[in-house]
């Protein structure tokens, strides 16, 4: 009857858990990286530049990333605005341009040339319709969890590859 054995192959040293929590850690701070840039794609194009913050954070062996930005204009770009009434508060009228292209879309990561354009109009107030949210940091959370997770297995493959 034809048979064979199967041996295990051991290597010859395993690595240590210091190995794995440093390759963890540098897989981390690779996406946390990369979450910044991705929040600061969203505003390339704009005048007004908010300032993003990454916090790093480790517990026992889990790490955590929180990015983000305080910025007001921010938030009413990501989280959108409800139907309201403008009225000049400095002059008697309001002074805006007839024409905008937005410089953003909803879901999409990144930003594009646009803004006001064409002449100027006058008026004692204005009923502004609002404007969906653009999810922008709801986007990037789904987008950068997905790597973090493909990065750390990388990152542990990469350990196991070595010894």
């Amino acid at each position: 009857m034809p048979a064979f054995k199967l041996t295990a192959l051991k290597p010859p040293t395993l690595p240590t858990g210091e190995q794995y929590a440093k390759a963890m850690q540098a897989a981390t701070y690779k996406s946390a990286g990369l979450a910044l840039r991705d929040l600061q794609s969203t505003t390339r194009t704009w005048v007004h530049q908010p300032k993003f913050d990454v916090t790093i954070t480790q517990q026992g062996g889990d790490y955590s990333v929180i990015a983000g930005t305080d910025d007001e204009i921010y938030s009413y770009v990501d989280a959108g605005t409800k139907a309201h009434e403008i009225k000049p508060k400095r002059s008697k009228y309001l002074r805006f341009s007839s024409g905008y292209k937005a410089k953003t879309r909803v879901g999409i990561i990144g930003s594009i040339p646009g803004g006001a354009f064409g002449s100027d109009v006058y008026s004692k107030g204005v009923f502004h319709p609002g404007f969906p949210g653009r999810k922008f940091t709801e986007t990037i959370a789904k987008r950068r969890q997905v790597t973090t997770v493909q990065e750390i297995s990388q990152a542990i493959a990469k350990v196991n590859r070595s010894k």
